[in-house]
């Protein structure tokens, strides 16, 4: 892989240039993880650590030429990583991330917004923020929060943002309920073993012993959760392995109605019925249920259960989803979804996984909606839990 601005590395020291090259070929090298995913976990990195110099620049440079990356999708991983890594410091990134950007000749304006609230549930699972909570239920409302309105963003996918989260943890050397609590959302989205390992080799370029210390807390975390990456659940069973399908989704009919009209907040419950076709990587027909919180301008959040019958990468069955999401300015929805666990039938027992989705008018579909999502997934061996 051909790096971005080698020479500027040399000219720090001929010794130390030559380990940074070294390294940056490693970790940049064809692997497991995507350019972008790679990407996602250096500048979350350097966010971290307050480094903004010229590792964040050259970062910065790979990620907008060699991994496919734009200066919103930046700016989205800024926003992520904001919370944990200090408001303040990131303000600092944004500074420096317009004036790399002005340098390489690109815009780096946004015109994104924020989804006001409420927001969906927090992402983390359950018992995620019990010990936090119990301690000081203030600090942990305002994660919750935070991290239910970050999640369902678009910009970058529910596996990015899990990376980034991680890069954070162990950059910044805080190993202990977070990290766990991010290791298990990792596990239930599918990141396999193998591919943890590979992003803390990408992470040890801020500190090795950091690293270390991740490495031997990731073990044992993985061993005490039932749906650890590694061993007899996914080893040599080629269904088990992660893949991703891309899907386009027509609104075929789409029924609204008022559950409960605004009151002085001017938040409506609303809820709305779509028949939707899928093709592509999914294909049948899906039966949707959301119930919304809707504001008189049309954006709010929601939450939803559909049902698929068609097939998922050549397999046929049925499944069951779970849906959060937004509703944002110019009829704009997003959100991601899982799959229900026990749902799949036929071919597509003990299917698993997660996606992305986006949703906006269109005025060539029958309902004036059509939306994509991006789908991965996985076959749990039958008698796995």
């Amino acid at each position: 892989m051909e790096l971005v601005s080698p020479d500027r590395v040399m000219r720090l020291d001929p010794v130390f240039g030559a380990m940074g090259l070294e390294a940056g070929r490693k970790i940049w090298s064809p692997s497991q993880l995507s350019m972008r995913e790679k990407a996602v976990l250096l500048l979350a990195g350097d966010v971290t650590v307050r480094e903004l110099g010229l590792p964040f620049e050259l970062h910065m440079a790979m990620a907008l030429n060699k991994a496919n990356m734009s200066v919103e999708d930046l700016r989205e991983l800024l926003r992520h990583v904001a919370p944990a890594t200090g408001l303040n410091p990131t303000s600092r990134a944004f500074e420096r991330l317009a004036a790399v950007v002005a340098e390489l000749g690109q815009d780096s304006d946004s015109a994104a917004t924020r989804t006001p609230a409420p927001y969906p549930l927090t992402p983390y699972p359950a018992d995620a923020l019990g010990s936090l909570r119990a301690a000081d239920p203030k600090l942990a409302e305002a994660i919750g929060k935070q991290s239910a309105e970050l999640w369902v963003r678009p910009g970058l996918s529910h596996r990015e943002r899990l990376l980034a989260s991680l890069a954070v943890d162990v950059a910044g050397g805080t190993l202990g309920q977070a990290f766990a609590a991010d290791i298990c959302m990792a596990a239930s989205a599918g990141i396999t073993r193998a591919e943890l390992n590979e992003a803390l080799d990408v992470i040890a370029e801020y500190s090795t012993v950091r690293a270390w210390e991740a490495a031997i807390v990731l073990d044992r975390i993985l061993q005490s959760v039932p749906e650890a990456l590694s061993g007899s659940k996914i080893a040599g069973d080629k269904d088990a392995e992660p893949r991703v399908v891309d899907s386009d989704v027509d609104v075929e009919k789409y029924d609204r109605s008022v559950l409960n009209k605004p009151d002085a907040s001017g938040l409506a419950i609303v809820e709305t019925r779509l028949i939707e076709k899928f093709a592509g990587g999914i294909i049948g027909e899906g039966d949707a249920t959301h119930l919304r919180l809707e504001r008189s301008d049309g954006t709010g959040t929601l939450i939803c259960y559909e049902r698929i019958t068609g097939s998922v990468g050549g397999r046929q069955g049925s499944f069951l989803l779970e849906a959060k999401g937004a509703m944002e300015p110019g009829a704009v929805v997003h959100g991601h979804w899982e799959v229900v666990a026990g749902s799949g039938t036929g071919e597509l027992e003990g299917l698993k996984g997660y996606a992305e989705f986006s949703a906006k008018r269109d005025e060539q579909s029958p309902t004036g909606w059509r939306a994509h999502t991006s789908l991965t997934y996985w076959l749990e061996p039958l008698g796995v839990a």
